[in-house]
Formats: C-alpha cells, sequence, structure tokens
C-alpha cells in the first residue's frame, strides 16, 4: 500500500493512495496522470485547492487504512478544516507529501531480453 505521514498541529496523519483515492483522483482530473497538473495550475489558490483535496482523501484514506489494520492515527481532517489550519506557504510541503504517497512502495520492474537475431559478445578471457 502506498502511504506516507503528515504531521498537522502537532498530530501525525497517515495519509493513503488507495484504489478509492485512485478512483476519486479518475472522476476528478480525468486519470492519475493528471494530478500533477491539477497541482501545477496557473493560479496559485486553485493549486492549493486541489492540493487541499487531495490532501483530504488520502488523509480519509489513512483513516481507513488506520482502522483496518489497528495503527495508532489522528482522526482525518476534511478540506475544508484543511484550509483552516494551512496556508499557501504549506503548499510546497503538501505538494511533496502528495507526491511521497503516490511515489511510496510503487516499485517499477524492468526486464530486457536482447532482440532476436542479436550477437552474443565473447567471454571476457
Amino acid at each position: 500500500m502506498r502511504t506516507a505521514t503528515i504531521t498537522i498541529g502537532g498530530k501525525e496523519h497517515l495519509l493513503c493512495f488507495s484504489a478509492r483515492v485512485v478512483r476519486a483522483c479518475t472522476e476528478r482530473y480525468g486519470g492519475v496522470e493528471y494530478i500533477d497538473a491539477a497541482l501545477s495550475a496557473n493560479e496559485p489558490v486553485k493549486a492549493l485547492d486541489e492540493a487541499v483535496w487531495l490532501l483530504a482523501a488520502m488523509m480519509d484514506g489513512g483513516a481507513r487504512y488506520a482502522r483496518m489494520n489497528e495503527i495508532p492515527n489522528a482522526p482525518a481532517l476534511t478540506a475544508d478544516e484543511l484550509l483552516d489550519v494551512m496556508d499557501l506557504d504549506d503548499f510546497a510541503q503538501l505538494r511533496g507529501k502528495i507526491a511521497e504517497t503516490i511515489t511510496n512502495g510503487k516499485e517499477t520492474h524492468v526486464e530486457a531480453e536482447p532482440p532476436k537475431n542479436a550477437e552474443t559478445t565473447p567471454a571476457a578471457q
């Protein structure tokens, strides 16, 4: 599971990029590949709103994950509550935590095969 933590108001919150969050992002943005574009909007307030929405969704996912796995966790904050405890200066941290949550646990596996008809190199002597 892709998770990270964020501390807000001295309380640690688990963030989770669950299938529920992926589904919500797909409905909102048209696909998870458009998250970065939403967070990079030319309008700073719009970009902040998107980061807060996504953080709230991941925080809710983290709270659900924590409950199911009996992990201690502070209660999730709503997007409305996050707007009351954060400002534009927190935006860089938000983006970083969102990126960390999305990429944590993501493994990339690449297999390379020589092309057909490729000559093998002789062993070193």
